[in-house]
């Protein structure tokens, strides 16, 4: 059984651009915020929109335990595909990333706030755990919506707050959100 180290589960969220017009301020952060004034989570928002912007910044992540050891929510913002995620101009499949990050995801949720990148088999999701140590790993396998599925992402974040047997979690997202984890296609892997 999967089981996180603490109830109160930090967030570090890095995002990539949503939109290529300027004027347009689609992001994530205001849900972080929300969480922020409401659970009392503190929460790490950046943006990145290179691939060794995003390594770079999970390294200094995980490399100072002392400074971000709680930070046990890792959520990642991006454009998604199949088994991908879109980081500026590149995809970047997850084992590429679990390539990166070996051993180094110890007591981590996993959560990919993006399209499709959890249309896998199961096989790929265990891999990932097993190759980075993360505890769990989360996300939609289809295409979503922006809105519904940050919503989505904070009632998941909340529901972390509350169990840290990553079962009881999911158990408990499809007791009270089953017809919005159906619609978004939500996955768990642990």
């Amino acid at each position: 059984m999967s089981v996180a180290k603490y109830y109160d589960k930090n967030i570090f969220c890095l995002e990539g651009d949503w939109e290529t017009n300027l004027r347009k301020k689609s992001s994530v952060q205001s849900a972080l915020q929300l969480l922020e004034a409401n659970l009392e989570i503190d929460t790490i928002y950046k943006t990145c929109s290179t691939y060794e912007e995003f390594c770079s910044r999970l390294h200094t992540l995980t490399s100072d335990k002392r400074m971000y050891g709680k930070y046990s929510i890792i959520y990642l913002a991006f454009h998604g595909r199949k088994n991908k995620i879109q980081i500026g101009e590149e995809d970047y499949s997850l084992d590429e990333i679990s390539n990166e990050f070996v051993n180094l995801l110890e007591n981590k949720i996993v959560h990919f706030g993006s399209c499709k990148t959890l249309f896998i088999e199961e096989e790929r999701a265990r891999k990932f755990l097993s190759k980075t140590g993360a505890i769990a790993i989360s996300g939609y396998a289809k295409n979503i919506d922006f809105i519904s599925s940050t919503v989505f992402d904070v009632l998941y974040f909340e529901m972390c707050q509350n169990y840290v047997e990553i079962d009881a979690i999911e158990i408990n997202m499809l007791k009270n959100y089953k017809e919005l984890c159906e619609a978004l296609d939500f996955k768990i892997y642990y």
